[in-house]
């Protein structure tokens, strides 16, 4: 490369400006800052959670940028931005699934609404005024159903609704499950947990095969590689997908994809995850040998021509390495080595783990993430990274970590501790798993079906086989 590209290309890279920094709105981006503004300007709370890589989020700050919302948003709420990876705890706490997520707090920080998606000018405006007026009731916290006494019975109750409402959300014509069950069948998100634990156990073998080629037909990248997030066919007449690629979606369709290939014997699956691992080497991979957590959206990039692409520089990836998801990565590469026996593979997933022991677990706190660009490590010991974390230690043969890291203290939704129970079964740790499965509830109207697999799998392992 001669030295006038590459100065033009670190122009190019250094004039690159990204949400907020080109936002007029004053954004907190301080939970606490925020509520004490709140309480003492009695405003309420305008919360808006971004990712860096997402798609759906550039139109939706079009239309927070636009002067009658910015205004309003700036004059009369207390405007609040966070990043879901950097603060997924309260992304979590909030019900956030994906983003662009908007929550509308009570100047005493009680949620008044909250939404998914890019809303229009008008009904944002709309809604904003109605908040303001008062006309909007406190949100009811949504409560979960107790798993109840373990037995036989019981198991074999939740894995026959869990399967029953897969077939309801089976789309038999997109393939998928990922759609809420009351709204009819609409593809969106790749489900690999689901997948595996079906290839695995024999059930709707054929609905999962067909979902995981559809998941390859319209989100595998033939160009870079790497799977895209999701993609939406409620929008009429246009097919949009999320240009972004993440490690975790990636990771776990490694792990689909090698079940899928042990059930079925195709190598054109075996060859997809690795490529797949490829992909998340010339793209995602960081010098401390964990991944970063997503390659960035770009929608103008991937609606080019291939051979104009393949011109062109990629997007570039975000700098945060998330113990979560390199810990879901782990479980992929160690499935896709299983089958291969590819020491590349064994040497990635231990060489990662060994750096988050070193580098994010300190004593008894385990840090969500580290941001290479600034050096800074956050949110620490939220459930998800806890337990996959241990769950991850544990496939790898480090069983003494996978413990140390399963009993700290942290703060768990139904969906971790369904992952952490399921790690302790694993482990042998009967007395502490029975223990926490006396207290485990779960969310009857789970958004994702992936967030059940555990939940059975753990079930499966008290009982045996439900």
């Amino acid at each position: 490369m001669s030295f006038i590209l590459f100065f033009l290309l670190l122009l190019s890279c250094e004039a690159r400006r990204e949400y907020p920094e080109i936002s007029k709105i004053p954004w907190e981006r301080s939970w606490e800052k925020a509520l004490e503004r709140a309480g003492s300007e009695k405003k309420p709370v305008f919360v808006y959670f971004y990712a860096v890589w997402c798609s759906w989020c550039r139109e939706y700050e079009e239309v927070l940028e636009r002067k009658r919302v910015r205004s309003l948003i700036s004059e009369r709420f207390v405007p609040l931005l966070l990043d879901i990876d950097r603060d997924r705890r309260l992304f979590v706490k909030f019900g956030g699934r994906g983003t662009p997520f908007t929550v509308l707090l009570s100047p005493e920080g009680k949620m008044l609404v909250r939404f998914h998606g890019v809303a229009k000018e008008k009904d944002l405006l709309g809604l904003l005024s109605l908040v303001l007026e008062g006309s909007v009731g406190v949100l009811e916290k949504k409560k979960l159903l107790s798993v109840g006494e373990v037995s036989g019975k019981r198991c074999a109750e939740i894995k026959s609704k869990f399967i029953e409402d897969l077939k309801v959300r089976f789309d038999p014509v997109f393939g998928g499950f990922s759609a809420p069950s009351e709204g009819g069948a609409v593809f969106k998100w790749p489900t690999p947990f689901t997948y595996a634990y079906l290839l695995e156990r024999g059930y709707l073998v054929e609905e999962a095969l067909f979902s995981l080629d559809k998941d390859i037909e319209y989100l595998f990248d033939r160009v870079d590689g790497g799977f895209f997030n999701f993609y939406d066919r409620s929008r009429a007449f246009e097919f949009f997908f999320e240009t972004s690629k993440s490690l975790k979606v990636n990771g776990g369709m490694i792990l689909a994809l090698v079940e899928a290939f042990k059930k079925t014997g195709r190598d054109e699956y075996l060859k997809l995850a690795l490529e797949t691992f490829s992909y998340l080497e010339r793209n995602l991979l960081h010098g401390s040998g964990c991944y970063l957590n997503a390659q960035v959206s770009d929608p103008k990039y991937y609606n080019l021509p291939p051979e104009e692409r393949k011109k062109r520089r990629p997007p570039h990836p975000d700098t945060a390495i998330v113990v979560e998801d390199n810990s879901r990565a782990v479980l992929g590469l160690l499935s896709l080595y299983r089958v291969t026996g590819d020491r590349r593979l064994a040497e990635r997933a231990k060489a990662c783990l060994r750096y988050m022991l070193s580098n994010l677990l300190e004593g008894k706190t385990l840090y969500r993430f580290y941001d290479v660009k600034n050096g800074k490590k956050g949110d620490p010991n939220f459930g998800m990274d806890v337990s996959f974390f241990s769950l991850a230690l544990l496939e790898a043969g480090m069983k003494k970590e996978a413990l140390r890291v399963a009993l700290l203290e942290a703060d768990h939704t139904w969906v971790s501790r369904s992952v952490l129970l399921y790690t302790l079964l694993k482990l042998g740790k009967k007395e502490e798993a029975l223990e926490l499965a006396e207290k485990l509830s779960f969310d009857p109207d789970y958004h994702n079906p992936d967030d059940m697999v555990f939940l059975i799998r753990s079930l499966e392992l008290l009982i045996g086989r439900c």
